[in-house]
């Protein structure tokens, strides 16, 4: 997505005039053609510009142009601001639509803006809307123009600048000012900018400004960094911020840290009532492990995920009493809770800031800021450090899976933020075993069962298998299988809860003419289920390192009966691979009238220079090819 939560431009202005005497405005035929190359929409020009006014009150101010190329970057035509009714206002939006030729053919009228809540449907309590508007006409290629200002009465989250945040975007220009009083101080971080800031000083401001001009479009990269980490990138912080009375510092993690704690300061009472059924579900439990994760199922149980996004409520947790009451509450308000519960009973915990999200970006250690967009509870014990996401209710007590894994995070302490780093899944922990039959007849029909074993990040994508409807299990499994006709004749899912999660799956399913007849021959595939043997697009210019997130076992036992009149002819060859990305093993055995196959891939976590991409594509095929070896079996008398 190209668009920003925060975003401040003034146009490029390229524009002549035809013989008619029409003005003409960015037409697609002035794109330089390296700049159309890979890319769905070009920007024209993108100019932002950030004054602060002081350590609360900042305007954001911008006007953009970009040319939408095809149907992929539709949703980047429409005009799209969300704000905070309480600590933002955006006003001044104008908007101009031009055609391929540059001829206007639209201007946005006010009355067609529309302002929605942002979040409805999902949040009890929020203030966040939306100012929203959508062409008429979008017909490919075009262009759009939007300005439009925003005013900030507290704020805690500067902007960034990011002229390429997306792939297949081109930028002609793009440009990024900074106003800051004499008297204010803030700081910034620089990444991968072929020019610094140009720095001009008055006698009232400084003036910082961050220009860049035609950075061409990327392809989309598998196995790659966040874009942020090769392409040019500014970020921007406050010393001292201020928030609804609120006033706080993040020049370290310990200063933000702190403001954190000011916040929840008197928001962990819990009446005498609650105390005493906590003291009962715990009074049997034999350590702080049994009692921690009795309440934690407690928490569970009685809650539910809401959001909560209404001016400093949008930092500040609900009081633990409130959640208790209510029964419901979003990231801050649930783990706030439950460091309650945890207090009440003796057991310590920290409120804890992260940024989650699968394939979220490292924070940037050296540069102290508001990185963080979801809360969860640290709760170090003798032996282990236990980390509890409080917003779902079917992980089981001290799994936080791929949401949160693997990444720095912000405690706040009784001395301010400290920053540690969560759980670390192994390639043990990530592990899928799975033992599967397939019992033939003489015309090559398959009957298929299979048992598996889904732990750690396979749990959480079978998790979504177990939590589904019926009709809605059986269209996942056969998607899955992708097997031409296969019919599912049965399957049962098990949900076994414990730190390391196990989803225990059976399935059968017959497949017609599952092998292949040739003649007196019958080729019949080693791997029916679930094959890996995606190869990776390759790449002309490879930008980010090759990053493989998280280590992975995948291990399967194939047992292939001969069906009677048939003879085994030849089998696949044991393949053995071994490379700095993962290794795979696959070996085929014959044991008095049947094949048994063994299958191991395991990939390592690591990450490696752009050149080694080509190896990672040739490791792929290699398993690629293996995956897809079948045995021969020949007609008895053929």
């Amino acid at each position: 997505m190209m668009k920003k939560l925060i975003l401040l431009v003034l146009p490029f202005v390229l524009f002549t005039a035809n013989v008619t005497g029409k003005e003409i405005k960015y037409p697609v035929s002035a794109i330089p053609e390296s700049l159309k190359a890979n890319a769905k929409m070009v920007v024209r020009n993108y100019e932002e510009v950030f004054e602060i006014k002081s350590i609360g009150k900042a305007t954001y101010s911008a006007t953009y142009a970009i040319t939408i190329l095809n149907e992929n970057a539709l949703d980047e035509a429409v005009f799209m601001q969300p704000y905070s009714q309480k600590l933002q206002k955006v006003h001044s939006i104008r908007g101009t639509i031009y055609n391929q030729a540059g001829e206007k053919t639209e201007v946005l009228n006010q009355d067609e803006i529309v302002d929605n809540s942002y979040i409805s449907g999902f949040s009890l309590y929020e203030d966040t809307r939306v100012k929203l508007f959508r062409p008429r006409t979008m017909a490919c290629p075009f262009t759009v123009e939007y300005s439009f200002v925003v005013e900030f009465d507290g704020l805690l989250n500067y902007p960034q600048w990011l002229p390429m945040n997306d792939y297949n975007v081109s930028v002609e220009k793009s440009s990024f000012r900074i106003i800051c009083p004499n008297t204010i101080s803030f700081r910034y971080l620089e990444r991968n900018l072929t020019e610094k800031a140009e720095i001009v000083k008055n006698s009232e401001n400084t003036i910082y400004t961050w220009s860049a001009e035609n950075l061409t479009a990327l392809a989309e990269q598998p196995f790659s960094e966040s874009i942020m980490e090769f392409t040019p990138f500014v970020m921007i912080a406050p010393n001292e911020f201020e928030i609804e009375g609120y006033r706080g510092n993040c020049s370290t993690w310990e200063l933000l840290g702190t403001w954190t704690s000011n916040l929840l300061k008197d928001k962990d009472y819990l009446d005498e009532e609650t105390k005493n059924v906590l003291r009962s579900i715990t009074k049997d439990k034999i350590n702080d492990y049994e009692k921690a994760k009795a309440i934690y199922e407690y928490m569970q149980n009685k809650t539910r995920y809401v959001s909560i996004q209404e001016g400093i409520g949008g930092w500040q947790p609900f009081s633990a009493e409130t959640v208790d009451r209510l029964g419901y509450g979003d990231c801050k308000a649930l783990s706030n809770y439950m460091k309650a519960l945890l207090s009440a009973v003796g057991i310590k915990s920290y409120y804890t800031r992260i940024l989650a999200g699968e394939n979220a970006r490292p924070i940037i250690f050296d540069f102290p800021s508001n990185q963080f967009n979801h809360i969860i509870v640290c709760l170090p014990l003798n032996n282990d450090t236990i980390w509890l996401e409080c917003t779902n209710q079917h992980l089981p007590f001290g799994y936080i899976g791929s949401f949160t894994d693997d990444r720095d995070a912000l405690i706040v302490t009784e001395n301010g933020g400290k920053l540690v780093h969560t759980k670390v899944y192994t390639a043990s922990d990530n592990r899928l075993e799975r033992i599967s039959t397939i019992r033939l007849d003489q015309a090559g029909n398959a009957a298929i069962t299979s048992k598996a074993k889904y732990n750690g990040v396979f749990y959480e994508d079978k998790l979504y298998f177990y939590l589904a409807g019926t009709d809605d299990k059986k269209r996942m499994i056969l998607n899955e299988i992708n097997l031409p006709g296969a019919v599912l004749k049965k399957f049962n899912y098990r949900d076994i809860r414990d730190a390391a999660p196990v989803i225990a799956e059976d399935i059968e399913i017959d497949v017609a003419r599952y092998a292949t007849i040739t003649g007196n021959r019958m080729l019949v595939s080693v791997m029916p289920l679930y094959r890996d043997g995606g190869i990776p697009k390759k790449v002309l210019q490879r930008r980010s390192d090759v990053l493989i997130r998280r280590s992975t076992i995948h291990f399967d036992t194939v047992t292939i009966d001969i069906p009677e009149g048939y003879q085994l002819e030849s089998l696949p060859s044991a393949v053995s691979l071994d490379s700095k990305f993962g290794s795979y093993t696959l070996q085929a055995i014959n044991n008095d009238g049947k094949v048994f196959c063994i299958r191991r891939l395991e990939m390592k976590k690591g990450k490696h220079p752009p050149e080694t991409y080509a190896e990672l594509i040739d490791f792929f095929k290699k398993l690629s090819i293996a995956d897809n070896a079948k045995i021969s079996l020949l007609k008895s008398g053929g």
